[in-house]
């Protein structure tokens, strides 16, 4: 292959210049190297900056020019919208930019495979290259970077796109047309007003999903996973998942239904879980429920389909299927969806391609397209990622169910995400009850005159002798006797309350582990491949640690990284499956952890802890994109797939976690009241006051404990690494399952004060309160506090030998085992004062939430005060003077004489 001189740049732009004059001049006066080069700047030339002279290019390269230009500009031309006609000029397929005269329509130029033969005039050439391009489906897959899946492409559609179905297919179509439609008149007319967010205009999405799903299953597909938000939800629960019908009608005839059966939600964020029937078979298709934040579902669902990949040993992605059900506007306006599909490819996150529905209403709200993006298509971010579109009108039910299937067939060869673009409209208001004319009267007008998509298709049918117009009428009574039937049925029932087990949470559960256990796994960890290149300074770290488990058991010596690495690797020969994803993981943000070891001379990478033992737990530790929405929301859904499995997601700082707000807020926090969903995913947040400013300090402790209720989640300020091992165990081993908000330390991972000694390990559970281990002999004041402000305060203690002041910790901050903590205060007889000591501002930290519960377990006359930092609108100073003297103080105020 040639190569071109290292000056080919621009910096030499006067020398191209003046090698493109001697070329222009005498080609042959050039090097080859550039000769060839400068061949393609004139090609270049001919398709994008000047029109061609007719006939001054040959025959076969106007041609190959023209079919070009509508591979990638015919769909600007393509009828795909139904509110609109197609662009009448489109410069770049305009025949005179691509070198012919009007004067050749008439004269035969080479097909170059279209039209059926070598020849033909240059208007059946036009002709037939706007059939395939500029017709009823607008294609954009060029230029993608992916030659191989253009060819595929082509030819399918090309010379000829036979998009005609056969009269089973066209029947198929009709049935799941009446279906969509008729249930939603139904709704409609028997519950005027009741919101349920239509499908109306863009019913042809149940028989494209219905064909899609049905293609998939006989290509191998078992399972479905579908994300989409609220529009058409419950006619895609009832058509595609087969959700009883009389379920259904019961949720609107009474509301409080949901909860009775364990759900606290409006029926259109439900998910459901059903069969649907295939040629040979079924499958399963999944909708899980999901809040009304448009788009947040997808790293979800992406989460789930991996977990259960991996779960079947589906490697490629060929059994389990992602289906990602997006709005026109959402997709455009949500940056949820770029981090989503950044997961595309990254080796511990792809699933094989997903593929994507676009239910476009050309409208969002009340928010048009051309005020609600800046692109041409809601679609245009799938050009950043080389995902193939493909635009389709929704009252043209073939070409859907054509572009359907031809999507699954993609995703199936090439392993990628795809687009389909159905492009309808919105029957009604954002919901049913709005008014939408009063923001767009003139694209309503329109609507309202427009006949159904059903009845334009049965129109067509009719008149191509397809169909009898009385088949019709027979398939629409026939179901709406089914949905009278449901009525009925749900009308008739009683709702019978949801009984549920509840747990004890505060049941110490056993997670010691014996010692020639932890000694394996320290070994196995430590045991370096003869090949592999171990970074130099790594063979001490790797020393010290495997001397950790020999020295005097009673002696404190395993520190915080020690103590996670024992318990993944108890868990791992327990054959328990372990996922740690986040920024940075692998190495640990403050280079603690190290459970991939890149190769010194050759990067090659290798993790110990995935050879401990043959037939251990799956263990992957994956370092994730830039990205906290899409991050967590990945691993919560992965957590829901491996319910049976420890899934960790680390924020690089805690302070970062609020960058996956709608995460922690609509899912880890509130499913199981919403949903009855459950998860047991592990959040690590790095916390602690160390002088680093206000975005490298707090993991917002107060936000977790403002969402705490309902025992919906453990929040845990660990101070020991011997707690943090019984911690990550129990959270497996527990019955009741449940997410972890487990807040980290940073220089504690190095402190000497905090280690713990192996027999806290071998035996023994974690404990909610840890009593102060060197009580004083008569205690006037009792410190309550939580995580790394206890070593401070214990150092400073230590200078006053008679120093009457007890500390107590609170490693778990909600549940608050209060049972417990009141025992330990009853230790103390006598002590007048109380106090909660914490880094954090008043107005943050743990403070405001556990007052009341501690107030409440004081003896008479003792009353609970503050002690750390003033409110504050930041949650740590920039300057780090002024932070230790803030930490001296608080630590001062709090140590003072007892009275």
């Amino acid at each position: 292959m040639s190569h071109f001189p290292d000056y080919a740049q621009l910096a030499n732009l006067p020398l191209l210049e003046g090698l493109y004059k001697n070329y222009r001049a005498d080609p042959a006066s050039v090097d080859s190297s550039w000769r060839h080069f400068f061949e393609g700047v004139d090609c270049a030339k001919i398709l994008y900056e000047r029109p061609v002279e007719a006939g001054s290019a040959p025959s076969e390269l106007r041609i190959f020019l023209l079919i070009h230009a509508y591979r990638c500009y015919g769909h600007l031309r393509a009828s795909i919208n139904p509110l609109e006609e197609p662009e009448n000029r489109v410069p770049e397929l305009d025949l005179e930019r691509l070198g012919f005269a009007q004067t050749e329509l008439d004269v035969s130029f080479p097909t170059l495979g279209f039209c059926g033969k070598r020849e033909a005039p240059l208007r059946e050439i036009v002709e037939g290259v706007k059939e395939v391009y500029s017709s009823r489906i607008g294609f954009e897959y060029m230029n993608l970077g992916h030659p191989e899946m253009e060819r595929w492409i082509q030819e399918r559609i090309e010379p000829n796109l036979v998009i005609h179905r056969s009269i089973e297919e066209k029947h198929f179509l009709l049935e799941y047309l009446n279906r969509s439609e008729v249930l939603e008149t139904f709704l409609h007319t028997r519950y005027v007003g009741q919101t349920r967010f239509s499908l109306e205009g863009n019913e042809t999405v149940i028989p494209a999903l219905a064909a899609m799903m049905q293609t998939g299953a006989g290509l191998g597909v078992k399972e479905f996973w579908i994300g989409m938000a609220h529009r058409g939800r419950l006619n895609v629960l009832a058509n595609i998942l087969n959700k009883p019908y009389s379920v259904l009608f019961g949720e609107f005839e009474d509301d409080t239904a949901l909860s009775l059966y364990g759900n606290d939600d409006v029926k259109y964020h439900m998910g459901f879980s059903g069969e649907m029937v295939v040629p040979g078979g079924k499958v399963v298709v999944n909708i899980p429920p999901n809040p009304s934040h448009l788009e947040s579902v997808d790293p979800v669902i992406l989460g789930q389909v991996r977990s259960l990949q991996e779960l079947r040993g589906d490697e490629e992605g060929k059994e389990v299927v992602a289906i990602l059900i997006h709005g026109d506007a959402a997709l455009s306006g949500q940056g949820v969806v770029y981090e989503s599909l950044q997961l595309m490819h990254p080796s511990g996150y792809s699933v094989g391609g997903a593929l994507h529905l676009v239910i476009n209403n050309q409208i969002g709200y009340t928010t048009l397209p051309k005020e609600g993006r800046s692109t041409r298509y809601c679609t245009d971010i799938a050009k950043t990622f080389g995902i193939p579109v493909f635009h389709v009108n929704a009252e043209d039910p073939e070409s859907c169910l054509f572009v359907a299937c031809l999507a699954m067939e993609i995703r199936h060869k090439f392993r990628c995400d795809v687009f389909v673009d159905l492009i309808g409209y919105r029957k009604y208001g954002h919901n049913e009850g709005d008014e939408p004319s009063y923001t767009q009267p003139l694209q309503y007008r329109q609507i309202r005159s427009k006949k159904t998509i059903r009845e334009l298709y049965l129109h067509h049918l009719v008149g191509e002798g397809f169909a009898e117009k009385v088949l019709a009428e027979t398939l629409e009574a026939e179901f709406k006797e089914t949905l009278r039937k449901a009525l009925s049925q749900a009308q008739g029932k009683e709702n019978e309350k949801k009984s549920s087990l509840l747990h004890d949470l505060f049941q110490p559960q056993s997670t010691g582990v014996e010692l020639p256990v932890l000694q394996e796994v320290i070994q196995g960890f430590c045991t370096v491949p003869s090949s592999f290149h171990l970074h130099p300074k790594l063979q001490k770290w790797l020393q010290e640690r495997l001397g950790c488990l020999a020295a005097d058991q009673t002696m404190p010596s395993v520190d915080w990284a020690t103590a996670e690495c024992l318990a993944f690797g108890s868990l791992l020969v327990q054959q328990v499956p372990i996922r740690l994803a986040g920024e940075d993981v692998q190495r640990g943000t403050f280079s603690q952890r190290h459970v991939v070891w890149t190769d010194f001379e050759n990067g090659s990478t290798y993790s110990s802890l995935c050879h401990l033992r043959e037939g251990q737990g799956r263990f992957s530790a994956v370092n994730s994109p830039l990205t906290e929405y899409a991050g967590l929301g990945f691993e919560y859904g992965y957590s829901c797939g491996l319910f049976n499995g420890l899934v960790l997601w680390e924020a690089q700082y805690g302070d970062f976690d609020n960058g996956a707000q709608i995460v922690i807020d609509q899912y880890i926090a509130s499913a199981e009241q919403k949903w009855s969903t459950g998860s047991s995913i592990v959040l690590l947040l790095p916390h602690a006051y160390e002088g680093a400013g206000p975005e490298h300090s707090s993991g917002r402790m107060e936000r977790f404990l403002q969402l705490a209720a309902f025992d919906n989640m453990r929040i845990v300020n660990a101070s020991t690494p011997a707690q943090y091992f019984h911690l990550l165990r129990r959270q497996i081993l527990s019955q009741e399952k449940k997410p972890l908000i487990l807040f980290t330390p940073k220089s504690l991972l190095r402190a000497s004060a905090c280690k713990s000694p192996v027999n806290l390990f071998i035996s023994g559970h974690f404990q909610e309160v840890l009593n102060d281990p060197t009580p004083p002999a008569s205690c006037k004041k009792v410190i309550l506090c939580a995580g790394k402000i206890y070593y401070d305060l214990i150092e400073e203690r230590a200078k006053n030998p008679q120093c009457p002041i007890a500390i107590i910790r609170l490693e778990q901050l909600y549940p608050l085992h209060t049972d417990l903590l009141q025992k330990m205060l009853a230790q103390y007889q006598g002590f007048s004062e109380c106090c909660w000591v914490q880094e954090e501002p008043q107005n943050m930290g743990a403070w405001s939430f556990l007052f009341p519960y501690l107030q409440k377990l004081l003896p008479k006359g003792v009353s609970l005060s503050y002690i750390g930092r003033s409110a504050s609108a930041t949650p740590a100073t920039g300057s780090h003077k002024r932070h230790k003297q803030e930490q001296n103080q608080l630590i001062q105020d709090a140590l003072k004489g007892a009275s």
